[in-house]
């Protein structure tokens, strides 16, 4: 039987390789493109969550018969992509475009203004 740390060492490593080739910038956004005069490459944060757990052990004797053993594993992964921008790479110049992530914004600032009006709440009701 494999050691437990072995096993979910070996869980891990085969998630991360079954992802790997399908979590890249280019499989989300597409591949560099020529565009007139310029080269145009899709950046993106890629994040990779994985994690495992394996173990094993010996159960008491049943009537007298020979130890009863067993053992299992599992393991489960996510992968994040998020658009960062465009490099834009010309003759002239080289720029990183951003791209602006209109839901991260808009829930960054919902959550502020619920804490700030639970905040607001709890004040008046000190006075």
């Amino acid at each position: 039987m494999q050691e437990p740390a072995l096993a979910g060492e070996r869980i891990v490593s085969d998630l991360m390789e079954r992802v790997r080739g399908t979590a890249r910038v280019e499989a989300v956004y597409g591949e560099s493109r020529q565009v007139g005069d310029k080269t145009i490459i899709p950046v993106a944060l890629v994040a990779y969550f994985f994690g495992a757990g394996a173990g094993g052990g010996r159960a008491p004797t049943h009537n007298g018969e020979g130890p009863a053993s067993g053992g299992g594993g599992g393991g489960g992964g996510a992968v994040r992509v998020h658009p960062v921008g465009v490099l834009e790479i010309s003759a002239s110049e080289t720029r990183l475009v951003p791209v602006l992530d209109w839901t991260r914004i808009v829930t960054r600032a919902v959550t502020l203004l619920g804490l700030w009006m639970v905040a607001r709440a709890l004040t008046r009701r000190r006075r």
